[in-house]
């Protein structure tokens, strides 16, 4: 059983539904169905505290609260050794420590020593370096931390920069697929270098900055200058209060003195949100009568057509189309008929087989409108107009394509 008695009273209290859920961990009870959960606490008891069991706790509640399940006599307990599974449930870690300098073997040693690793480590020496291995049921993470400890200006990476950097030494963590209870959901299986600090550089930068508008491209610049606070006599970078133009003198942009000129260059970014938003808007607006501009013509010949359809006008219909004009009538996307030049769709026109004329259509108000090239619009119109109030509205769809201002195909869908 793990003793518990000498860790530090602490309190744990969680929210399941609206009961609340009280453990002590010196009284080494807790809800028994924390025993249940599918990842058991990976801790050697040694190394078990206070904190690690809340942060346990913690982590089965938000997997599942079907964890903590209420019986007819409410919440039962037991003791907290039957729930921390830490003695024969855990996942082993091979790990390996490489020290490519040898003057760091017994600051290395120490730090091992210092873990409390309560298993045997082996120490080999080779031409070049020493390496460090055992095996532990925990990955042994606060090694790192004392390690950096002893190096305050060395940090560790696991992707090595171009360069010829030294790696002082490297520590290496790997778990089997396989635990002691089964499989191991993503098993540890890294190396990290330990590599001297890299030395903060003034990134340099472009102030022009390209927004995209759709397919246009818009300039703006983040206008940067030397600035100093009289008061303290701190020396830093002001921003300029233009955006739009690149300039050297403006009115300074009173927020703050930046330390460098990254840092200006970043929130200069972000202070012409608001601008450039504005700018977005009324690009849309231009662009919004710009299209109504172009569409007015192309929507007027197509309302004449249809109007004159209704009045079966037949100069009004063929006023707007070309010479070589094709008249397609579809049936469920199969052509029925075709009419190849103005002639033909006249000939139609006089037919008593004509189905084009004096139908009252009605426009609906969806357009698809792709210019220069084509219109499509709906129609909908009673089969018998002296019975409507009786009668099933029809539907049609009328696609129009245009080159040169002139209707140069119609198409009838049904």
């Amino acid at each position: 059983m793990i003793n518990l008695a000498t860790e530090n009273k602490v309190w744990l209290r969680a929210v399941v539904g609206l009961k609340f859920i009280v453990f002590n961990p010196a009284t080494a009870h807790t809800l028994t169905d924390v025993a249940k959960c599918s990842a058991p606490l990976r801790i050697p008891p040694h190394r078990l505290t206070a904190s690690h069991i809340i942060g346990y706790i913690q982590f089965a509640f938000s997997k599942n609260t079907s964890y903590f399940r209420k019986k007819q006599t409410g919440y039962s307990r037991e003791p907290l050794c039957n729930i921390l599974q830490t003695d024969n449930s855990m996942i082993e870690t091979q790990m390996s420590i490489l020290i490519n300098r040898i003057s760091d073997l017994e600051l290395i040693k120490s730090c091992v020593i210092k873990s409390k690793i309560q298993f045997p480590v082996y120490i080999c020496e080779y031409e070049e370096n020493f390496a460090l291995n055992f095996t532990s049921d925990y990955e042994e993470w606060e090694l790192d931390s004392d390690i950096l400890n002893c190096f305050p200006e060395y940090e560790f990476t696991k992707n090595l920069e171009k360069g010829r950097k030294e790696i002082r030494l490297q520590i290496s963590r790997n778990q089997s697929d396989f635990g002691s209870y089964g499989w191991v959901e993503n098993p540890t299986r890294e190396t990290k270098y330990l590599v001297k600090k890299s030395k903060d550089k003034l990134q340099k930068f472009n102030p022009r900055i390209t927004v995209l508008f759709e397919d246009r491209e818009q300039s703006y610049f983040v206008n940067i200058v030397n600035g100093i606070n009289k008061s303290s006599g701190e020396k830093g970078f002001l921003l300029l209060n233009e955006f739009k133009t690149q300039v050297k003198d403006s009115e300074v942009l009173k927020d703050k003195l930046y330390k460098t000129p990254i840092e200006a260059f970043h929130f200069g970014v972000s202070k012409m949100e608001s601008l450039v938003d504005n700018d977005f808007q009324e690009y849309l607006k231009e662009k919004k009568k710009t299209k109504r501009k172009l569409e007015r013509i192309p929507r007027k010949t197509v309302r004449n057509f249809i109007n004159s359809c209704n009045k079966k006008d037949l100069e009004g219909i063929l006023k707007d189309l070309d010479k070589n004009v094709v008249f397609e009538k579809r049936i469920k996307w199969e052509t029925e008929r075709e009419f190849n030049g103005i002639e033909e769709l006249k000939k139609y026109l006089k037919s008593e087989n004509e189905d084009l004329c004096n139908l009252e259509f009605k426009i609906r108000s969806s357009w698809n409108i792709n210019l220069p090239s084509d219109i499509t619009i709906g129609v909908k119109y009673y089969s018998d107009l002296n019975k409507k109030d009786n009668m099933t509205l029809i539907y049609r769809k009328y696609s129009f394509e245009f080159k040169d201002g002139k209707i140069i195909r119609i198409t009838e869908e049904k």
